[in-house]
């Protein structure tokens, strides 16, 4: 009887695979590195079948680590980046055009242009980018054509063909999803002459999906959850109302769980779908810093500081900033400010400073942007921070860096058990669709395995944090 459950995590600059077992352990995690390439200022693709092919590879790599085969897999789930643009072929397939994947911001006039007629729509959605994407593709081409995040393009290849469907949390963010009925906004597609048969089938959270082609991995595997990645990661830290984490990645994204209500009081931290199932659906906030680990592998290659472990090393070599200022913002500036425009910046630099004091300034840089975003989601949501804050992501893997954002935080932080949050939640949700989790089973998925405790007071945290803001932006 087949009783793993396999997580598919595709980010923005890895893919993941997971094998837990239905007590929440961790059999086996795999991952692979993705490459991203840049045909233009602010614009950012990838190649969607490279992104299928490392998919299969590390699915198969865990398999083969758990030294398991895919009879063994009792039920996969899909979590991947959102509002990334893919379009291919469905007769074939194939890609039509790189996927655009969702910090490039080729769509900031658009989105101005369509907010103007009264569209939400801003620039790192997908329905900023989808027109020119589709616009550009010759019309003899367009016949076959569909298109989805990547997530629907997975699940189409994942199935053979036989499945074109996303989740309401993975459609929310493109745009397209109608809140009032919880289908797509025929209005805006209409006003983007765009053909309402090339968008995904809407389906449940969790729950049957399909199944994969024999051909895939050797077995027929029910695919039972496709959920987005942030959203999945604030499950696998419990998702209830009030629960709340931060996911460290390419950006660094805090969820706040609300439940049933709907709380729309900022643009700069938009209500998000966590979740929807069976009619009920399950919203949270969400706050951004756009540049987090990306702004991190700035400072490394700009500065020859080399790999993780020697800039960790670095910054242990340095007890504090030397005066010196990171605002990491290469891509935009996300919560709670909402300026796409805005740009990094590096300040008090004198001929003295080191190359150590600009890494500890890089980790300062993004724990005081996290602040900023923490402070002002618990701020509209009226609820009370927790006793210590979930932290997940590649990033968590430094202590160092964890201890500085409890310090500069001022509360505790405690590291999730699986650094890979994400792929966590969404084994929750596979379990949960195949029928072999309950509620209660998915809590045991919930563990921390460190708490980082603030080694600094409480106005010493606060000075500081007043201290960089003035220099940043000043």
């Amino acid at each position: 009887m087949p009783e793993l459950i396999a997580a598919l995590d595709v980010g923005t600059s890895a893919v993941g695979a997971g094998l837990f077992r239905p007590d929440g352990g961790l059999a086996a995690f795999a991952s692979q590195r993705l490459v991203s390439t840049s045909p233009g200022p602010s614009r950012l693709e990838q190649d969607a079948e490279a992104v299928w092919r490392a998919a299969r590879r590390t699915v198969s790599k865990a398999l083969a680590t758990a030294r398991r085969g895919a009879s063994d897999l009792a039920a996969i789930g899909v979590t991947t980046q959102r509002t990334s643009v893919v379009v291919w072929d469905r007769r074939t397939g194939k890609p039509l055009a790189p996927m655009v994947i969702w910090s490039d911001l080729r769509g900031v006039g658009r989105s101005a242009e369509l907010r103007a007629e009264g569209f939400t729509v801003y620039p790192q959605q997908a329905a900023a980018k989808l027109e020119a994407i589709v616009a550009a593709i010759p019309s003899d081409t367009r016949r076959d054509l569909l298109w989805g995040n990547i997530d629907s393009y997975l699940i189409w290849k994942l199935s053979g063909g036989a499945v074109h469907a996303t989740d309401r949390s993975q459609a929310f963010p493109t745009a397209y999803l109608d809140l009032s009925t919880m289908g797509w906004n025929r209005a805006l597609i209409d006003r983007q002459r765009l053909d309402p048969a090339i968008f995904p089938a809407l389906v449940d959270t969790w729950g049957p999906i399909g199944v994969t082609a024999k051909s895939v991995f050797g077995a027929a595997v029910p695919i039972t959850a496709d959920v987005a990645d942030q959203q999945s990661a604030l499950i696998a830290h419990g998702g209830e109302a009030g629960c709340a984490k931060v996911t460290y990645g390419t950006s660094a994204t805090m969820n706040l769980g609300t439940g049933s209500e709907l709380v729309l009081k900022s643009m700069a931290a938009p209500p998000f779908v966590q979740s929807s199932v069976g009619g009920d659906t399950r919203f949270c906030l969400e706050g951004m810093v756009y540049s987090a680990a990306s702004a991190l592998d700035w400072l490394r290659a700009s500065f020859k500081m080399g790999g993780h472990a020697a800039f960790d090393a670095l910054v242990a070599s340095a007890s504090n900033a030397g005066g010196v200022s990171f605002l990491p913002a290469l891509q935009g500036l996300g919560a709670p400010h909402g300026d796409p425009a805005r740009r990094g910046r590096l300040e008090g630099l004198a001929t003295d400073t080191s190359r150590a004091q600009i890494a500890h300034a890089g980790l300062e840089g993004v724990a005081f942007r996290v602040r900023e975003v923490v402070e002002h989601l618990y701020a509209i949501s009226g609820m009370t921070p927790p006793d210590a804050l979930g932290v997940d992501g590649g990033l968590t893997a430094s202590d160092r860096f964890l201890q500085i954002q409890a310090d500069l935080l001022g509360r505790p932080i405690r590291r999730h058990a699986v650094r890979e949050a994400t792929a966590c939640g969404a084994a929750i949700c596979a379990g949960l669709g195949a029928g072999l989790l309950t509620p209660a089973d998915a809590r045991a998925f919930v563990r921390y395995e460190r708490t980082f405790e603030p080694a600094i007071g409480a106005d010493e945290s606060d000075c500081r944090f007043e201290r960089w803001k003035a220099a940043v932006y000043g």
